[in-house]
């Protein structure tokens, strides 16, 4: 049977214990899945901090080379990941191979362009002096991601998050993981950074909360159930969160 474990720093990370994920149209077990916890979520929090100040530094265009490599190799490989979230989710195989998939590919040629782009502003206040904003990335973010549409919400947070000069820790929901593992994989075949970005597999109540509190994520996005994004609000007070919860209801706390 096939293994799903964790991508920490670059490789390929056992867990000390496993679940089962399963084929929702036919209830075929598809995977044993590491379940991580607070000890794995230390590790890649930890990688993803080591990796940052290279990362934040390097040419806008070398992270934009790296992000429309990664969107190249899942468009080369769009039949075999809209088979896995297919399996993994019950959404139908013409919908994740000509919609849903490709669209994941372009949210990295997307924010390619977007990173490159993103300057400061200039404000002339008299002959002496200028006032200037910088854009600048805020470091190690908590990525934690919903069971429905599973690898395109995962882009959705990942491209932008990688490309703009952050790193991060990915958290799928334990009811579609396979895609994250696919994604954490192709992320280090573009020649993306070990710790860069991290991938933790588990359920939310350990893994997600763990992440989500942990005094080195500098912010959070979290799509999900509205309980959840109220108790991830609770403890992040003072941090950088976005959320998009229930009823498609998004919201941003700075």
């Amino acid at each position: 049977m096939k293994k799903i474990n964790h991508w920490i720093n670059g490789k390929n990370v056992a867990g000390a214990d496993y679940f089962h994920t399963t084929n929702p149209a036919t209830g075929e077990v598809l995977a044993e899945v590491a379940s991580g916890g607070e000890a794995e979520i230390n590790q890649a929090v930890a990688a993803a901090k080591e990796a940052f100040p290279k990362w934040a530094n390097l040419p806008m265009k070398e992270r934009a080379r790296l992000m429309r490599r990664l969107g190249d190799l899942i468009d080369q490989n769009v039949p075999e990941i809209a088979s896995m979230e297919t399996a993994d989710t019950g959404l139908p195989i013409h919908q994740t191979k000509n919609v849903l998939i490709p669209r994941a590919s372009h949210n990295f040629e997307f924010f390619a362009e977007v990173c490159q782009q993103m300057n400061g502003k200039t404000y002339p206040v008299d002959d002496k002096m200028l006032n200037y904003t910088l854009v600048q990335p805020v470091g190690v973010c908590a990525l934690v991601s919903p069971w429905n549409v599973p690898f395109m919400t995962a882009t959705w947070k990942v491209a932008p998050c990688l490309a703009l000069g952050n790193t991060a820790v990915l958290k799928m929901s334990e009811l579609s993981p396979l895609t994250a593992d696919r994604l954490g994989e192709l992320a280090l075949e573009a020649g993306i950074p070990a710790g860069v970005l991290n991938v933790v597999q588990g359920y939310g109540a350990t893994a997600g909360d763990a992440l989500v509190r942990h005094h080195d994520v500098r912010a959070v996005s979290f799509t999900g159930g509205t309980a959840t994004g109220r108790n991830i609000m609770k403890k992040r007070r003072s941090e950088k969160v976005l959320h998009g919860t229930g009823r498609k209801i998004a919201g941003a706390d700075f």
